[in-house]
């Protein structure tokens, strides 16, 4: 896709709109055993003063990049993997410009995510990635251990794959259209010179090609309500791959945006999908996607055409859905073109069934004002005003126009600043962005500039609010996906604005 240029046999660090900021590090619901970091914080802080030699520029600067935080996990958690350092430190940098400051390395659930790992014997990263989860808030989950346990597998094949060239794609040979038989040489002697009516032609019957065959390690489709863990298992996986693994972690929406965006660079004709696959398969093996959802026709016949020839050039595929594999695209117009790729879907991502009754994004989630106020009136009108300028200080940029790459316009941001962490906070109302029409490329722009959303003046939605309905559940996908905090002020309680 236009984002993802990738060297094929390299790994380059992946452009920030396919990157989840700050996963796994959540934003703090539950503070963890403050005994139990302020040992930890001690450790680290009694190593850092005994290697004055390696660690002399972070005294100074209160500023550390990925190589001095790889030597000190070494020196503080021995047992600690590349991969794990690796997810650890893009978690804390909250502002991704490669360097953690003193107060996101001593910070509460750092501390606590080192404590979770002192103690952990393990043997492969992906377990190493999952008990580094600071506890709380996060928490160990029986069915998540047990995707760990498949998803290990697939991890050891994906990795041991990516040496092998990328596989030719086989293809059955198209059948042979039924020919029709020629009169034979005594009709032609008896009835050639008699005018008859010819017969009415039979309508000519098309037999479809075969699909090419999967030649990939088989992927996963994690399959679970909202909050049983999908998302967080697909960034675990991204980030314990080896530095120079080749492989794109993308959301559906920018998935299918790209995709879009890509068919319209391609020659037209029947093999538009073969040669978009032939340009991914150059760039990277393994797909991460989260969210799939399709809710198109179009999305449908793309996603049943690429998949199938992106398998049989060697690409896995690992998804996240909300839906079984039965249950995309319900009831869609024209869904019978697309039945019949379900099972190629389960046969090359088996489905991990997360399935469970606790969403653990309510999980220790008090009623927090400076998170969710309702309802609409002068006080939380104040109280919203005042929590962004406390986030933000007196430095707001107004009516800034934030140009969307590769299309010829701007997304209008009201307002924004910078918070101590360096990382940029954006104000909205509703009618900015769910009342004028827009889409998921823009959401997806704003999700990836901006670390912290204020959306002010969320309505109770009624059926004469469809189109920004839908809109507005796009809008905070999105932002759940890349892992935007959002601050909301509605009409009505959350759980009652549907």
């Amino acid at each position: 896709f236009p984002v993802a240029q990738t060297v094929p046999g390299q790994r380059v660090p992946p452009p920030a709109a396919t990157v989840p900021r700050a996963a796994p590090l959540p934003q703090a619901r539950a503070a963890p055993d403050a005994g139990l970091a302020q040992e930890v914080r001690k450790l680290v802080q009694d190593t850092i003063q005994t290697n004055s030699d390696i660690f002399g520029e972070f005294s100074t600067s209160q500023e550390m990049d990925m190589p001095t935080f790889t030597q000190l996990i070494e020196l503080i958690v021995p047992g600690m993997t590349r991969e794990e350092m690796k997810a650890l430190f893009t978690s804390m940098d909250i502002n991704n410009d490669g360097s953690i400051q003193a107060g996101e390395l001593f910070s509460d659930l750092a501390m606590a995510v080192l404590h979770s790992r002192m103690d952990q014997e393990v043997v492969h990263p992906l377990e190493g990635s999952y008990h580094c989860l600071p506890k709380p808030p996060f928490r160990s989950d029986p069915k998540q251990l047990a995707a760990i346990g498949i998803l290990k597998d697939v991890f050891d094949e994906v990795v041991a794959a990516r040496f092998r060239p990328i596989p030719v794609p086989v293809q059955a040979p198209k059948p042979k259209q039924p020919e029709r038989q020629a009169p034979g040489m005594l009709a032609s002697m008896f009835w050639g010179a008699k005018k008859v009516q010819p017969a009415a032609a039979k309508p000519t019957q098309v037999v479809e090609r075969p699909p090419p065959r999967p030649n990939a390690p088989r992927g996963a489709y994690i399959y679970g309500g909202c909050g049983c863990g999908k998302t967080v298992l697909l960034d675990l996986f991204f980030r314990s791959l080896p530095d120079d693994f080749p492989a794109r972690r993308l959301h559906w929406h920018e998935f299918i945006r790209d995709a879009f965006r890509s068919m319209q660079g391609q020659p037209p004709g029947e093999n538009i999908f073969a040669a978009m696959a032939d340009m991914l398969a150059k760039q990277f093996r393994v797909l991460l996607l989260d969210e799939l959802l399709i809710t198109h026709i179009s999305e449908a016949i793309l996603v049943k055409n690429l998949f199938r020839h992106m398998w049989a050039r060697g690409m896995t595929i690992i998804t996240t859905s909300n839906y079984r594999p039965e249950e995309l695209y319900a009831k869609g117009f024209n869904r019978d073109q697309f039945v019949d790729f379900i099972p190629d879907l389960t046969g090359q991502c088996p489905v991990i069934d997360l399935g469970g009754e606790t969403d653990y994004r309510k999980v220790d989630l008090s009623e927090n004002s400076e998170i969710f106020w309702h309802p609409i009136n002068p006080d939380t009108t104040a109280s919203f005003n005042q929590t962004f300028e406390n986030m933000v200080g007196k430095d707001v940029t107004k009516d800034f126009q934030l140009p969307i790459p590769m299309e010829k316009r701007h997304i209008s941001v009201p307002a924004y600043g910078t918070d101590t962490r360096g990382a940029k906070v954006a104000r909205f109302t509703f009618n900015d962005l769910c009342v004028k029409n827009m889409g998921r490329a823009d959401y997806s722009v704003i999700a990836e500039n901006y670390h912290t959303l204020f959306i002010e003046g969320v309505p109770k939605f009624k059926p004469d609010l469809g189109a920004e309905f839908r809109r507005f559940i796009s809008l905070t996908d999105i932002l759940y996906g890349k892992k935007v905090a959002l601050h909301l002020q509605s009409e009505v309680h959350t759980e009652q604005l549907f």
